[in-house]
């Protein structure tokens, strides 16, 4: 689903007001918690959006060093200076990137917690932490533990069970499972644009993600899998 045009219109205009000198990262980093809270809905949908983009370009020059291979965190973009210090905190963030991808408060949803890295308000999918997830039921095909474990360390990582997703689908799909879409298949997530208001409705279009093409930003649901009409942001 594409954005709505009166949403579309007002993200031109919020990306028309500023400065040549803002770039997507600090310029966003740079929107106190206080601030982006006092802005309309579409104005922090704008300001997710572009953090997201910005991490999504940095981790294009990651692969562009490593061979194709995604990173296995966040926070590595920062150590090899593709993103400033503080790149990683979200303006939509009161926690200022204490609490991980998931918002502690949202106690009932699955928290990944496993994923979280120190400074950062965004929940990387392709995380080289465990998968302590249900991978065995849920991905299509049920593959083995040897069929995912391709650094043959004994344990399946977040990266590996959701590459093989990627690839192959999972049983939330509702015609035979297939690969998904790269611009339709979410790497980094956002839960921080509609806190703390969706906690308790499953339902909203909460949560914006960066799709796998590292250009697409995504509006759905925070069970994107069963969200079969996402809003593409940008």
């Amino acid at each position: 689903m594409k954005l709505p045009l009166a949403l579309l219109t007002a993200l031109v205009v919020w990306g028309g007001c500023r400065s040549a000198k803002d770039d997507d990262g600090p310029a966003a980093a740079a929107l106190t918690p206080e601030a982006c809270a006092a802005l309309a809905p579409v104005e922090r949908m704008a300001v997710v959006s572009a953090e997201l983009k910005t991490i999504g370009t940095a981790v294009k020059a990651y692969r562009g060093r490593h061979d194709g291979r995604w990173p296995t965190s966040l926070s590595v973009l920062i150590v090899e200076r593709l993103l400033p210090a503080g790149a990683l905190i979200s303006a939509a963030d009161p926690s200022g990137g204490r609490e991980g991808g998931v918002p502690d408060r949202y106690d009932t949803w699955q928290q990944s917690a496993e994923t979280d890295e120190a400074n950062s308000s965004f929940l990387y999918e392709l995380s080289g932490a465990a998968a302590t997830w249900d991978w065995k039921s849920y991905l299509a095909g049920k593959p083995t533990l040897a069929a995912l474990d391709t650094d043959k360390n004994g344990e399946v990582s977040w990266q590996e069970a959701k590459l093989w997703q990627f690839a192959h689908g999972d049983i939330a799909q509702t015609n035979a499972p297939a690969a998904y879409a790269s611009n339709r298949f979410p790497v980094v997530r956002c839960y921080w644009h509609a806190y703390p208001g969706s906690k308790d409705d499953l339902t909203q279009r909460s949560v914006i993600s960066l799709a796998a093409d590292l250009d697409t930003v995504l509006l759905s649901q925070p069970w994107w899998e069963k969200d079969l009409l996402p809003v593409t942001l940008r």
